[in-house]
């Protein structure tokens, strides 16, 4: 073992303290169908005049946003692969391990600063979560922001990395409301409070990208890149995958069941949501007739290459099908407005594929 991955594993065991963790395997998924309601408190738990003590406080919280950062950035620049995926789990689980392998072996570096915790009052919960954001510098210089949630199953559980994505460039975070003592409050899966339920922005999201502006929900979601734009995506490639290959292509987005919706009331009295939804995309000869594109070459997605990369992939005789997981911030109007809700930051990564 080399001394880069030495210091790296000493410094994830070190920092690894400051978010609990424990044994030297990574951890399986503990999301469940469960899970996107589970993580998300209850009106009940919303500040009152006389608030319980908090089951995160600002502090424990911001010790495990650093710890993270920190040792994420370590390990990623040891090769540490496995100790990546301990830190890990629901959507952030597939997307990392997508990242692992598309890097090959060369690791993007980040630097992070003007982190800042988004800590909703819980109390009576196994089961407890916070948001936080993080500007982002890569070596190129380019800034993003990102935007986490982390997820403990229990006090004496280690900080799991649920959810993280990126701010569209130039795109601040939707405004969080704190009460007095600096502390969010979630929304129910079902809140009716603001324009778009927590539980119904994936399906309703689902629904634009796939049907685009003549939609029935083009008036609930503003168009963008990750909405309408990605209809006229799937309209071009449909066009173009039947006249050059003689194939019939259809991309279809769903929202992610096993994995929670994280929901933190706005000042506006909307919400900020995060929230995942997997594409699927497919590639096939036969159907409606077109025999003329059985077993013929077609060229990879490069962003699939990891995953389908022998000669044999460049076929299609019965479907190629290629997964996306991706993961979403969007900024949600309250109940009585007329505006739509706003996707405001998206990353997605490759994360399944098949050839036959």
């Amino acid at each position: 073992m080399n001394g880069v991955v030495r210091s790296a594993l000493a410094l994830a065991l070190v920092t690894c303290t400051a978010v609990a963790c424990s044994g030297g395997e990574p951890a399986r998924p503990t999301a469940s169908p469960a899970a996107a309601t589970s993580a998300l408190p209850s009106p009940a738990d919303s500040p009152s005049p006389s608030p319980s003590p908090p089951a995160v406080t600002l502090e424990e919280a911001s010790r495990a946003l650093d710890a993270f950062l920190d040792t994420d950035d370590v390990l990623r620049l040891a090769g540490a692969d496995r100790w990546e995926l301990l830190l890990t789990q629901d959507g952030q689980r597939p997307i990392t391990i997508a990242d692992i392998h598309s890097q090959e072996g060369k690791p993007a570096r980040y630097t992070w600063d003007r982190r800042t915790v988004l800590v909703p009052r819980q109390s009576g919960r196994s089961t407890v979560w916070f948001a936080a954001t993080a500007r982002r510098r890569d070596a190129s210089g380019e800034v993003r922001t990102g935007v986490f949630t982390f997820v403990r199953q229990g006090r004496d559980e280690r900080w799991l990395n649920s959810f993280a994505s990126l701010l569209y460039p130039g795109e601040k975070p939707p405004s969080v409301a704190l009460d007095a003592d600096g502390y969010a409050t979630a929304l129910e899966s079902r809140d009716a409070s603001v324009a778009i339920s927590p539980n119904l922005m994936g399906p309703l999201h689902a629904t634009v990208a796939e049907e685009g502006p003549k939609g029935y929900a083009s008036g609930l979601i503003a168009p963008g890149p990750q909405t309408t734009g990605f209809y006229d995506e799937i309209s071009k490639t449909k066009e173009t995958a039947k006249a050059d290959d003689c194939m019939n292509y259809e991309s279809i987005f769903a929202s992610a069941p096993n994995y929670p919706i994280f929901a933190l009331r706005t000042r506006d009295g909307g919400a900020m949501m995060l929230y995942t939804l997997i594409r699927t995309s497919s590639w096939t000869p036969n159907p409606q007739g077109l025999k003329c594109g059985e077993g013929r070459p077609v060229t990879l997605p490069a962003a699939a290459r990891w995953l389908l990369s022998h000669t044999k992939d460049l076929f299609i005789r019965q479907k190629r099908q290629i997964v996306e997981t991706q993961q979403y911030v969007s900024a949600v109007p309250p109940k009585a407005s007329t505006a739509p809700a706003h996707v405001v930051g998206y990353e997605g990564i490759v994360t399944g594929g098949s050839n036959r």
